[in-house]
């Protein structure tokens, strides 16, 4: 041990013996644990390389790593220890209120129309104000539609949060022409049935 100090107290260098037990993919795996990671980020790489290590270690602890390598997501998805529905409780589970929930089957659907309709493009590319056209044909009422337009920005911060939406301009203006990335992990989210049952309860609310 005198050894060791000696060592550290000529070179600068801390010691850490624990160092070496560290898996080369730890900062993937707490990066999973906080939300999704996808293909432009610099851990995607890393992930890729020791993807069945992280797919086997988080099998230990009851969840199940979902790498989608065509769209460029990554995300993380608890696994039932019975048939009441019990988890670990690991993963957070959070809850969208009707508006952020709204404002994600819109941007499912017009993902889904552009697949069909575009095929030069990869990604799909919306701005405020097209949101802002689309949400305005599900209210009849003028008060409900103000309501929500007057805080759209909001829940369109709450979807980039979620992940859903990436803002292609880094800055904290706010203008109707910035633009957004639909991500496809949405898609996970909201798959075709959850859509289908979605799109049919709003078209009850407004007929």
């Amino acid at each position: 041990m005198n050894n060791i100090f000696s060592e550290t107290q000529s070179t600068g260098a801390n010691y850490m013996p624990h160092i070496a037990r560290v898996q080369p993919w730890a900062k993937c795996a707490a990066s999973l644990l906080k939300g999704p990671v996808f293909d432009d980020e610099d851990l995607w790489s890393k992930m890729m390389l020791y993807k069945t290590e992280l797919i086997m270690w988080f099998e230990q602890i009851a969840i199940e790593l979902i790498i989608d390598q065509r769209d460029g997501y990554a995300y993380l998805r608890q696994l039932e220890l019975d048939d009441k529905g019990t988890t670990v409780g690991l993963v957070q589970r959070r809850g969208l209120s009707y508006e952020v929930t709204l404002l994600c089957v819109i941007l499912r659907k017009m993902l889904d129309e552009f697949e069909i309709n575009d095929t030069n493009s990869r990604n799909l590319y919306i701005t405020r104000k097209l949101l802002r056209v689309e949400l305005e044909t599900f209210f009849k009422e003028k008060a409900n539609r103000m309501k929500l337009i007057k805080e759209l920005n909001k829940y369109i911060e709450e979807v980039a949060d979620l992940g859903y939406i990436k803002k292609m301009k880094n800055d904290s203006n706010v203008s109707e022409d910035d633009r957004f990335e639909v991500r496809r992990i949405i898609k996970a989210r909201f798959d075709e049935d959850t859509l289908e049952y979605f799109l049919n309860q709003l078209k009850q609310e407004i007929a």
